[in-house]
């Protein structure tokens, strides 16, 4: 698996469909688009399903922590791996400082979250860590009004 900071993989685009994000709402819009275009990429339907959650862990963190962006969802092809579907989320938020760091389930960027803050956060610190384990690269790239933070999951795993 690919992690970090840094471009995800160079592939051929073959089905792409762009989702704005600005309310809580567009979660469905984003999951739903997911879902069939992993499902027109000839995924099974429990991997369109979880690209769908990856879809929309990423849109929950666009709104929770990047005010506003969007998500990019395409079928893409590489040479190697074969098909694939890549998502990806842009927000207008500051970027990382330990994007590692923030993939660790009970955690953010800074590290280990202290069970009396999970009230007030709007969830318990594993969506990073859900994006990481239902794909097969993740990463982040920082932009110059934002970050994206993209994952990409293959028909073949391994």
């Amino acid at each position: 698996m690919s992690l970090g900071k840094g471009a995800p993989p160079a592939v051929a685009s073959l089905d792409r469909v762009s989702c704005p994000v600005e309310r809580d709402t567009d979660r469905f819009s984003v999951q739903h688009e997911a879902r069939g275009l992993a499902e027109r990429a000839g995924f099974p339907r429990l991997a369109a399903i979880e690209i769908a959650i990856v879809a929309s862990e990423l849109t929950s963190n666009v709104l929770k922590y990047g005010v506003r962006g969007s998500v990019v969802v395409e079928a893409i092809d590489d040479p190697a791996r074969g098909p694939g579907v890549k998502v990806t989320a842009f927000d207008e938020g500051p970027p990382f400082t330990d994007f590692d760091q923030a993939l660790s389930d009970g955690s953010d960027e800074n590290g280990p979250i202290s069970v009396s803050r999970f009230a007030n956060r709007g969830g318990i610190a594993s969506g990073l860590g859900a994006v990481r384990r239902l794909s097969d690269a993740c990463g982040w790239t920082p932009e110059p009004r934002g970050k994206s933070v993209w994952a990409v999951r293959w028909l073949r795993r391994g």
